[in-house]
């Protein structure tokens, strides 16, 4: 049954530019507050709206590779302001489903359950419910997605529903046994959308997703073990969700190594559980985590979040 539209900004105001983006805040002002897990931090005393300044910036994208994944909360912004909050990191793209856009914002897509006047989903319904780390089966795989909370379901306690798990890559390479790292380092695997839809359709049949377009399936070569682009870490590079195959490898020895390395990555006791609020904003590093949002929650009990999405580089 459709529901009544979305309570999102419906205003425009003027956008900001890159150096109003980066004009306002104190560094001192900001506190980290690291979840305990090996991802995951909370960043304290900045408000995107009123801008950041560069040394700002600089510490929130520094916190941000040092835990993979920070949140920024009780944030009150605009999509033109978090789109030039984005910026700030790096170049955007649009997502690979276009339809979900938010309109007239080509870099912004929805994730929601919210349906329009016809009963048709306004964004990404069961986006991320396997473990997998955004853009993976793309040539350039993106290298940070942002996400913004409008609005989050409840249950009858009024506690938050949905959460999205995290855990550290770069970490779980770190913690393999030495046998282990030199058997994997020189390895390369094949990624793709294709995958990720088979591996989605396991989880829910019964959800109906767009058709996947030629260029949309073609397969992705990545190596197991990637060298981050800005700090130089080692991450263990393979998901159950978009991973096919260990190039050069028995398919059967290939399953079974990608199922190791993906559970040893997502192992109960590193994950970082986020519990959303109304108003957080929470950036994640894409070559160094994956997640996974739990879909504990149906209509009427509404979530609709905005992402943004920063364009990585080639993989090494």
């Amino acid at each position: 049954m459709p529901t009544s539209r979305p309570n999102e900004p419906q205003h425009r105001e003027k956008p900001m530019n890159s150096q109003a983006a980066v004009g306002q805040g104190d560094v001192n002002d900001i506190e980290i507050v690291p979840s305990g897990k090996p991802a995951g931090a909370e960043i304290r005393g900045v408000d995107i709206s009123r801008g950041v300044s560069e040394a700002a910036m600089a510490k929130i994208r520094d916190t941000l590779h040092r835990w993979k994944v920070v949140v920024l909360r009780n944030q009150h912004i605009t999509p033109e302001q978090q789109i030039a909050f984005s910026r700030y990191f790096g170049r955007l793209e649009r997502h690979v489903i276009p339809q979900y856009l938010v309109p007239g914002y080509q870099e912004l897509v929805r994730v929601s359950n919210v349906l329009d006047e016809h009963g048709k989903p306004i964004g990404l319904v069961d986006a991320g419910r396997v473990w997998h780390s955004d853009g993976h089966f793309l040539p350039e795989p993106n290298l940070y997605s942002m996400l913004y909370a409008i609005e989050i379901p409840t249950d009858e306690q009024g506690e938050p529903l949905g959460s999205t798990l995290f855990v550290n890559t770069a970490h779980a390479y770190d913690d393999l046994p030495a046998q282990t790292q030199q058997r994997i380092r020189s390895l390369r695997a094949g990624n793709s959308l294709a995958n990720v839809y088979a591996r989605m359709h396991a989880e829910n049949a019964a959800k109906n997703r767009p058709p996947l377009t030629e260029q949309q399936k073609k397969e992705a070569i990545h190596p197991v073990v990637r060298t981050h682009p800005i700090t130089g870490e080692k991450c263990l590079y393979v998901s159950r969700a978009a991973t096919g195959r260990i190039l050069d490898m028995d398919p059967q020895e290939s399953d079974a190594l990608i199922g190791e390395l993906a559970d040893w990555s997502v192992r109960d006791e590193h994950v970082y559980s986020h519990r959303w609020a109304v108003g957080d904003l929470l950036i994640w590093d894409n070559c160094a985590a994956q997640h996974m949002a739990l879909g504990d929650y149906s209509l009427p009990q509404r979530r609709l979040l905005h992402r943004t999405t920063v364009g990585g580089l080639p993989t090494s």
